[in-house]
């Protein structure tokens, strides 16, 4: 079965989709009135610093990283791993687990439909295309693509190298914040 012949028995599709778009100033509002709250909260409860910068800095890491994975905007995994950073500061000797998290944070980007629809919109976008898969692309839908074997950029599926490009931008910060505490505190011990 060629593509015309799958074309002609499914019905037009609409333009492609445009990316999930979550609007980052309403997220840095929502960010800044969660931290307001917990910083009025701790202080009228008396709650020690240091569990309150911990828990301020866990808040803002799961917003920021579920805006990541979900909304598949990459400032906000940024942010979250600034985040997990500050946990890595505060309780050094939770690497290991906040990387864990992080890796389960990696792998809903694998599996979350927005990261999806960016790539696909990208690959659109960003090769031109032959004639042929120019009229593919407008006339299948993507499930009938994946049968009539067009070119896999085309396609919209789970990848490993996304889940991997994700733990790379939220795990940086807090490696990279682990290894500055290492030396600075091997340096002291001198």
């Amino acid at each position: 079965m060629t593509v015309a012949d799958t074309s002609a028995a499914l019905p037009a599709p609409a333009a492609p989709r445009d990316p999930i778009r979550i609007p980052m100033g309403s997220v840095l509002l929502v960010a800044l009135a969660l931290l307001v709250v917990e910083l009025v909260a701790g202080v009228l409860t008396r709650t020690d610093l240091h569990v309150l910068a911990l828990g301020m800095c866990v808040s803002a890491a799961v917003l920021f990283g579920l805006v990541f994975s979900l909304g598949a905007i990459t400032i906000a995994g940024f942010a979250a791993g600034a985040a997990s950073a500050g946990v890595v500061v505060l309780e050094t000797e939770h690497l290991v687990t906040v990387l864990l998290a992080l890796v389960v944070t990696a792998v809903v980007c694998g599996l979350a439909p927005g990261w999806a629809r960016v790539e696909a919109w990208q690959a659109v976008r960003s090769a031109p295309l032959s004639g042929r898969e120019q009229s593919a692309v407008a006339q299948v839908p993507l499930a009938a693509q994946r049968r009539a074997g067009l070119p896999s950029r085309l396609r919209v599926r789970w990848r490993s190298d996304r889940v991997f490009a994700a733990f790379l931008v939220l795990a940086f910060p807090p490696v990279f914040v682990t290894g500055a505490i290492a030396f600075v505190t091997w340096t002291a011990n001198r």
